[in-house]
């Protein structure tokens, strides 16, 4: 086998290929030159059959482009050789790869015979350019439906453009108009209610008033007569220091030096009293205001005491509930132009919903068996103010050191029908009306602040007088459209206004 191989490499008894040509160097260089770029050519081809196969994934017969790189790379493989036989005669693997590249091209040439059928199968670029125009039209038809689909698409999204407008703007007017009813029954529910209780209120104070006048009335000639008969035994005993026995008894019985001493005090506190119950019905009756629906000069301290008298009951201690405080800082008010009774209604519902918070957690504090700790806990405390902002303003606050307002209840808080009470404590109207009151009737402004652990505070803020407002801002807004000045400049017209 050794010696085979040996033979197989070696050049033997032969005579390089360049004896031929009698070593004529134009001829042998011709055939060098001649092979080597025919090689080069056939190396070349097989490298862009692959690159073409590598970009044409899509090609039915790519296995026989790899056949003939196959081929092509042994042909040039045997040019290579023709010329290392020139000078070295190793004739055997010359012919060897020349066996080789006739193996190749044989089965090159019997599975391309195989293939021809299939290749004949495949459409001809007729066929190729009348499928094509096809398609070309199967596409224009498909565009212009395309076209016409998208055409009734326009037209149906402006169709429904237009009918969500007239539906949003039927549901706007909608909305308006049950805003506008609610805001109506809102009114007429507490106007009322009001009512109601502005002629229970009136009631009660003039069936009080009626015979406590009586009282009153009497209790000073009722003095005068006590007096009078004090006097009297003060002279019988001065001119008959030794009355008779059954006499003395009955003074000793009635314990007559007391009754001197005693009945004067309980003149004086009848007297008290009777002062009292006038103070409370004329509290009463400044709450009612039945006679007052129209605006006039009142005054605000009046209001906010008269309805603290009403309260009275509900601040003071009870079972756990330690009782509230009420603490009042009054600036000097002038009496302002406003709707007493009105102004009394805010006040009121303002006031109970503090001391509802209040009692609220106390008797939270109760269900928590914290009951003594609450007893003798800090009180609650409601503190009133009211001060004079400028010559055109004043502001009433009124604060409480409850547990304050989640934000999630003050995003709601002047809602009509908002509650955050029990069924059947609260009906969610009385801020809601409050805010009416203020900022409709009487173009101010009622906003609330509240602190978690720490208390809520409501700010009204009102006009002295309503009627100068409103011929300022009636001034105001003819120097605006008459006068295109900077802003700074407006505002300051407005404040000179």
């Amino acid at each position: 086998m050794q010696d085979m191989w040996k033979t197989f490499f070696s050049s033997g008894s032969f005579i390089p290929h360049g004896h031929c040509y009698l070593w004529q160097t134009k001829l042998v260089w011709l055939h060098v030159a001649s092979d080597s770029i025919i090689a080069i050519a056939y190396f070349s081809i097989p490298i862009t059959l692959v690159y073409f196969i590598s970009q044409r994934e899509d090609l039915p017969f790519n296995w026989i482009f790899a056949m003939f790189g196959a081929f092509i790379v042994a042909c040039g493989i045997t040019h290579i050789f023709e010329v290392w036989t020139l000078w070295h005669p190793i004739y055997w693997i010359s012919g060897t790869m020349k066996a080789i590249t006739a193996m190749i091209s044989f089965a090159t040439a019997i599975l391309l015979v195989n293939l021809i059928p299939q290749a004949l199968a495949l459409p001809s670029p007729a066929q190729l350019a009348l499928a094509n125009s096809l398609l070309q039209a199967e596409i224009i038809e498909r565009q212009s439906v395309e076209q016409a689909l998208k055409k009734a698409k326009d037209e149906l999204e402006i169709r429904v453009e237009e009918r969500t407008a007239e539906l949003k703007l039927q549901t706007q007017h909608l909305a308006q108009t049950l805003s506008e009813l609610q805001q109506t029954q809102c009114q007429l529910v507490q106007s009322e209610k009001m009512s109601s209780l502005g002629q229970l209120v009136a009631g009660v104070a003039h069936e009080i008033n009626n015979p406590i006048n009586f009282i009153y009335g009497n209790i000073a000639p009722a003095t005068n007569y006590v007096e009078s008969l004090l006097e009297l035994t003060d002279t019988y005993e001065e001119k008959y220091p030794n009355p008779e026995p059954a006499i003395q008894e009955k003074i000793k019985s009635i314990d007559l030096d007391f009754i001197r001493e005693d009945l004067p005090k309980i003149l004086v506190s009848m007297k008290t009293g009777a002062n009292r119950i006038r103070d409370i019905v004329k509290s009463l009756r400044l709450f009612s205001r039945l006679d007052e629906a129209e605006m006039k000069l009142a005054d605000i301290h009046e209001g906010i005491d008269s309805t603290l008298m009403i309260l009275q009951i509900r601040l003071k201690p009870h079972s756990n509930f330690p009782g509230i405080q009420i603490i009042k800082k009054y600036d000097d008010l002038p009496k302002i132009e406003c709707y007493p009774g009105q102004l009394n209604q805010v006040f009121m519902n303002i006031i109970a919903n503090a001391i509802d918070a209040l009692e609220e957690e106390a008797e939270a504090a109760k269900e928590q068996n914290s009951s003594l700790a609450a007893s003798q806990g800090e009180l609650g405390t409601i503190k009133i103010s009211t001060k004079i902002l400028d010559s055109n303003w004043i502001e009433i606050r009124i604060a409480n050191n409850g547990k304050g307002i989640p934000e999630s209840v003050m995003k709601q808080l002047f809602d009509p029908f908002y509650t955050t009470k029990e069924v059947g404590k609260g009906t969610g109207l009385g801020l809601s009306i409050s805010y009416q009151i203020i900022t409709e009737r009487h173009h101010g402004e009622l906003f609330c602040t509240s602190t978690p652990e720490q208390g809520t505070e409501f700010a009204i803020k009102i006009p002295i007088s309503v009627t100068r407002l409103t011929q300022r801002q009636v001034l105001f807004n003819q120097h605006i459209s008459s006068n295109p000045a900077p802003r700074e400049k407006l505002l300051a017209t407005s404040k000179q206004l």
